[in-house]
């Protein structure tokens, strides 16, 4: 292939990148199903596996408040600007589910053995819905979203407090608005956003977060690392800090992803944007495949790496414990101090940067 001819595969690819990533926003208030890859001269980039973006939004028809506990129904007429709470014995609650289409939501961990819940209705229309069952406390937000709507309206204000301890799951489906939490504790995490953000101080074992647009912020607030992380990213930014993990995997169409004091195996794909890794503790393979894009790795003193680069166009710099080399073709390096792990490093285009 001529070098005009990678040329034009590369500007071509970032196309295919940015339709996708706008398919992602235009899809956000419904459900937004994608399995997308490609294979650059041997390099299978699946960059985005299966990325679900399942929102509220839905076309409704009467608007109205329902409370629900355990099969008694408490329902009220919409009211714009108006505020309507309840509270339901939190005993036996082991699973929250939040599906929001145009909220700014708080989750408040307290000392209580109760579940409070109060929404206070911004200016649209909606259809709201808060059920406890069987331990399962889920919550619905539905608005009337149309192509042709114009202007600005207020949005809707959710505040949920419900007892400090272990859930089994958290799952967040917010397609605009926020999220904002600062002492959750669950096994298995679970947010898609399609837009608008997450600043969450949190630990669980299993965190899966789904990007179409926004921003995420995560941060660790206990000392143990999580068992695994998979980060999917269309377009926007997803920061975790303090999150180790026996496996992560990040992977982006566009926008950004740092991870701040990782640790463990790393599986990095990007068709573009940038990739930030900040280890604590080198102990384990890291994989990173580019179709364009950078990748920057910050290594602890005394880290040393095997490299093993495929390269189509792009380079690598390592710089590690006074030892540096830049690849520029297809080879092999070991660079570095005495603890070394296995690096493989794949370019069809950008830049990759291994240092201390």
């Amino acid at each position: 292939m001529s070098r005009m001819g990678k040329w034009l595969l590369i500007f071509g690819i970032l196309a295919i990148v940015s339709a996708i990533a706008f398919g992602f926003s235009v899809a956000a208030f419904g459900v937004t199903n994608g399995d997308y890859g490609i294979s650059i001269m041997g390099i299978d980039l699946p960059v985005i596996d299966g990325l679900k973006i399942k929102i509220g939004g839905n076309s409704m028809g009467k608007a109205e408040i329902l409370f629900r506990n355990n099969g008694t129904n408490y329902t009220y007429e919409f009211e714009k600007d108006k505020e309507y709470s309840t509270d339901f014995d939190a005993a036996g609650l082991s699973d929250v589910k939040l599906g929001l289409a145009s909220c700014k939501a708080d989750v408040v961990c307290s000392d209580t053995d109760r579940i409070r819940i109060v929404y206070k209705t911004g200016s649209k229309p909606v259809n709201f819905t808060a059920e406890l069952k069987d331990g399962v406390l889920e919550i619905n937000e539905n608005i009337t979203i149309s192509l042709f709507s114009f202007g600005s309206y207020k949005n809707s204000e959710l505040k949920v407090e419900i007892p400090s301890e272990l859930y089994n799951s958290f799952g967040i489906d917010l397609a605009s608005g926020s999220l904002t939490s600062d002492n959750l504790m669950c096994d298995s995490f679970d947010g898609n956003l399609a837009s608008g953000s997450f600043d969450l101080k949190m630990h669980a074992d299993r965190i899966k977060l789904n990007v179409a647009s926004g921003k995420a912020s995560v941060s660790n607030i206990t000392d143990e690392s999580a068992d695994d992380i998979d980060i999917n990213v269309a377009s926007g930014s997803v920061e975790l800090n303090g999150f180790g993990a026996d496996d992560t995997k990040a992977a982006l169409a566009s926008g950004n992803v740092t991870l701040n004091g990782i640790s463990g195996r790393v599986n990095g794909e990007l068709m573009s944007g940038t990739l930030t890794l900040v280890y604590s503790e080198w102990n384990d393979d890291l994989s990173i495949k580019l179709a364009s894009g950078k990748a920057d790795v910050t290594l602890p003193a005394g880290s040393g790496a095997n490299v093993e680069y495929k390269h189509l166009s792009g380079k690598t710099d390592v710089s590690l414990d006074g030892s540096s080399v830049t690849l520029t073709k297809t080879s092999h390096a070991d660079v570095g101090g005495e603890n070394k792990q296995r690096v493989d490093i794949e370019t069809a285009s950008g830049t990759v940067r291994l240092h201390n």
